[in-house]
């Protein structure tokens, strides 16, 4: 191998020397000394044998072993091996730009060459490095461009690429035009740019002028871990990526590799294209035909390109991020337009200090106010009904005062209209910097008359509920013609005969005075007897309002056994009362709990009609269940119910009677639960069913 060594200078120029003949006239020492760079050898494994006194200033006066290739910039550390190696198999000397690390832990430029010469122990390696006098960041590289065509070319395309993403150029023509630039400046040279989407997971194809339209295919829309090529490598590790020999490398594999080798390309570089957040926004790629290390402009190229790009990239998502946030702004405030036209609802904010109000369009509509107008809160006034003006100035200087407010006032439109609204308002300090009066109105018309509507509907169907009542307990009363007739003629036929006992005891001589007198008694017994049956028959059958007293369950029970009794014994049903022994005082109506009881015995009489073959027996009891209200319940031995209609029993109009109406239980139910109550039914475990309800008890009053 040979060497002889061409080390560039920082303003172009070279020197030369032929290391054979210097040689033989100097010891190594001595020339290393003479050469105007940093001068270092080492074994094949990369341990340093000798440094100059260039070597000991740059990397520390203890000349550490390994401090020559230690020091390599991470990025240049993976592209020197291979170069190293290529070189090798070339029979050439290594002559590369390389970034090495001082002592103080600062990066600089150096253009490398390094030969190889055999002592006949072993082969070694003399590293020459030329500082380029350039200083190097941790993730950018700062430079001065040389006053050169290419470099004043360079800056001139640089600012009209930066010009065109400030004016908002399209992304894919800044790319087009950034990658027409590299390859203008950078002989073999072939460029793609990709994008990487939100999620960083699949490719966006961005701009490639000279590749084949196959790498659009295989990129744009691909997923960056899919084969991990050099592209979707260098994404994933965010570092770059190099290969020198796609035919031996083991990325020659992936879909890139084997379309690169397809179209004759050997050689790939990708740098990885860093959003602010240190996130992959892209990938810039060059593919080449045969390798070829950057020259240190090259290499500038190649990252002032990569750096627009990014810049590129970033403000196009920072704009798209805008456009997206504007769209959702207008879409929000489309939305919020809907529902509050939807809804009636309006909104209003008032800028205290600034006397500043911003009405909604939907608040202008409801007012009937010209949206043209500046919002006012005197047209407001005007609109509002006299009867309701001091409630509304009222509640407003409570809202301006920091209270919450919640009001309810009526308007008159334009068209002597009345509406109804509904406004709250409330004290914000969260919008902009001085206090703001925040609230909406909401026009309730539609909901206040619907409300009246309702209110009306539930009066009609409460009257109609009274009335069917009122029908029931007629029909009901009209079955026990019979029983109310006998128990009525008892205390009739009583007067009679008292009366004239009465007559003949008087007509004595003497008159039997004593006699007489215990006579008239009985007759004013039987009378108030009379009296009370009828009195009772009367609020039966009167059209009253419902009035809620004091009562006991018990007594109602009596009453109603007695007042049906003719009919049981003439249906030869035995009626058995079990009544709990203490008074079950509840709160009710009389006429109608015992309309209730009456249905309820009635129901029980007609289901034991056809029983023929045993005793028909009819049991009336009462008890305080676990929940301390009041139990009734009657049950009967006739012919029962499935245990799936309990509850359909109780469904208006259904009914098992051939001459029914099926309105009975229905409405007893209904009662029963207007007293706080509940009712039901259940099949015997014998023959027959037993219907119950339950009511609250009460204490005492005081």
């Amino acid at each position: 191998m040979g060497s002889t060594y061409q080390v560039r200078q920082l303003k172009g120029g070279t020197f030369s020397f032929d290391g054979a003949a210097f040689l033989s006239k100097l010891s190594l020492s001595e020339i290393c000394e003479q050469i105007p760079a940093i001068v270092w050898t080492t074994d094949e494994a990369g341990l340093t044998i000798y440094g100059n006194s260039r070597f000991r200033a740059y990397f520390g006066s203890e000349g550490h072993a390994s401090d020559g290739l230690n020091a390599l910039h991470p990025d240049d550390a993976i592209t020197l091996p291979v170069k190293i190696v290529n070189a090798r198999r070339e029979g050439l000397d290594v002559k590369t730009d390389v970034r090495l690390r001082r002592l103080s832990g600062e990066y600089c430029w150096f253009a490398l060459s390094a030969s190889t010469w055999d002592d006949g122990a072993a082969l070694k390696y003399c590293w020459v490095a030329v500082e380029r006098n350039k200083r190097v960041g941790d993730n950018f590289i700062m430079q001065r461009v040389d006053d050169s065509w290419q470099g004043g070319h360079l800056i001139a395309s640089e600012t009209e690429i930066l010009e065109m993403v400030a004016r908002g150029t399209a992304t894919a023509e800044v790319f087009d035009k950034v990658c027409r630039l590299v390859e203008e400046l950078i002989d073999d040279c072939f460029c793609c740019i990709l994008e990487l989407s939100l999620d960083r997971r699949h490719f966006r194809f961005g701009a490639a002028p000279r590749l084949p339209g196959e790498f659009n295919g295989v990129f744009d829309g691909s997923e960056v871990a899919a084969g991990l090529g050099p592209c979707g490598l260098a994404a994933s590790s965010r570092r770059p990526v190099e290969v020198v020999d796609c035919a031996s490398d083991a990325l020659a594999g992936s879909a890139e590799g084997r379309l690169m080798l397809l179209n004759g390309f050997n050689v790939c570089h990708a740098k990885p294209i860093l959003s602010p957040y240190g996130n992959t926004a892209g990938v810039f790629t060059i593919y080449r035909q045969r390798y070829a290390a950057f020259s240190l402009f090259e290499q500038q190229v190649v990252d002032r390109a990569t750096n627009i790009i990014g810049i590129s990239i970033d403000r196009t998502r920072h704009e798209e991020a805008l456009v997206r946030r504007e769209t959702q702004v207008r879409r929000s405030q489309a939305q919020l337009l809907a529902a509050q036209r939807i809804s009636s609802t309006g909104s209003f904010t008032f800028d205290i200090q600034k006397n500043e109000c911003v009405w909604s369009e939907e608040l202008y509509r409801i007012f009937d106010i010209d949206p043209s107008l500046e919002p006012d809160i005197h047209d407001v006034r005007k609109r509002v009904y006299r009867d309701d003006l001091e409630k509304f100035n009222r509640e407003l200087q409570r809202a301006l005062s920091g209270q919450s407010i919640d009001v309810t006032f009526r308007i008159v439109t334009s068209h002597a209209a009345l509406k109804f609204l509904r406004g709250l308002a409330k004290i914000s300090y969260h919008v902009g910097d001085s206090p703001v009066l925040v609230g909406t109105v909401q026009d309730i018309t539609d909901f206040k008359n619907a409300q009246e509507a309702l209110q009306r509907g539930e009066e009609a169907l409460v009257k109609a509920r009274e009335d069917l009542a009122y029908v029931s307990r007629v029909m009901t009363m009209s079955a026990l013609t019979a029983s109310i007739a006998h128990e009525v003629s008892q205390p009739l036929a009583g007067i009679l005969t008292n009366a004239n006992a009465c007559l003949r005891l008087l007509a004595l001589s003497p008159p039997n005075i004593q006699a007489a007198s215990e006579t008239a008694r009985r007759t004013i017994r039987d009378t108030m007897r009379a009296t009370e049956i009828i009195k009772r028959l009367r609020a039966m059958f009167a059209r009253q309002p419902s009035t809620m007293e004091y009562t006991d369950l018990n007594d109602l029970a009596r009453e109603v056994i007695i007042l049906s009794a003719r009919d049981m014994h003439q249906k030869s049903i035995s009626v058995t009362a079990q009544l709990e022994p203490k008074a079950l005082l509840i709160m009710g109506d009389r006429v109608q709990l015992q309309q209730v009881i009456l249905n309820m015995l009635l129901n029980a009489r007609d289901a034991m009609g056809d029983i023929e073959r045993r005793p028909r027996i009819l049991t009336v009891s009462t008890h305080v269940d676990i929940e301390e209200s009041a139990v009734l319940s009657i049950t009967d031995v006739g012919i029962g119910f499935p245990l799936e209609n309990a509850d359909q029993m109780f469904e208006a109009f259904f009914t098992t009677k051939q001459d029914g109406m099926g309105i009975g239980l229905a409405i007893s139910r209904s009662i029963i639960e207007n007293h706080g109550g509940i009712m039901w039914a259940e099949p015997n475990d014998g023959p027959g069913a037993t219907v119950s309800f339950s009511i609250p008890l009460q204490s005492p009053p005081q």
